[in-house]
């Protein structure tokens, strides 16, 4: 009896077969951080109520922002803040950090110095490409809503 019992679980689970396992990386977020790493800059940002959008703008201070994403064991990200500074006195040129991001919910956790940059924001993703990126920070209990376009400028 047991003996089936054990060829049964050898079937079902393929233990008894000669083919190799092959591991798949990820490769939804690739999209953020290209083969090695990728470049984002932030095109401009619309401001939500109730899921109706009600304003769209640019931060002068983060034009010359630029984000990078690594795909790294440690998910390494950098912020390099540009000439541009939105905080007095003024912020770091460099900010390194990590990312990390959450498939069931589809939440980017990342430093955005626009908003602050002492702690990682979660944002939903609304979409991710090649070459552009939406992120969606809500507030004022989910009532509205910061949605940030990025562009791709690099790629490794």
């Amino acid at each position: 009896m047991k003996s089936r019992l054990f060829i049964s679980i050898m079937l079902v689970f393929g233990l008894g077969c000669s083919e190799d396992v092959t591991v798949k990386p990820y490769t939804y977020t690739k999209f953020f951080t290209g083969e090695v790493k990728k470049t984002w800059k932030i095109s401009f940002l619309e401001e939500t109520l109730n899921g109706e959008v009600i304003d769209s703008f640019t931060v002068n201070c983060s034009t010359d922002d630029e984000y990078v994403f690594y795909n790294n064991f440690e998910h390494t990200f950098e912020v390099h803040t540009g000439s541009k500074k939105c905080e007095s006195p003024s912020e770091a040129a460099l900010i390194t950090d990590t990312w990390s991001f959450t498939n069931a919910s589809a939440t980017l956790s990342l430093i955005l110095p626009i908003f602050t940059t002492d702690f990682a924001l979660p944002a939903i993703v609304r979409e991710a490409g090649n070459d552009k990126m939406e992120l969606e920070l809500f507030f004022d209990n989910d009532k509205s809503s910061y949605r940030i376009h990025f562009a791709a400028t690099d790629e490794d």
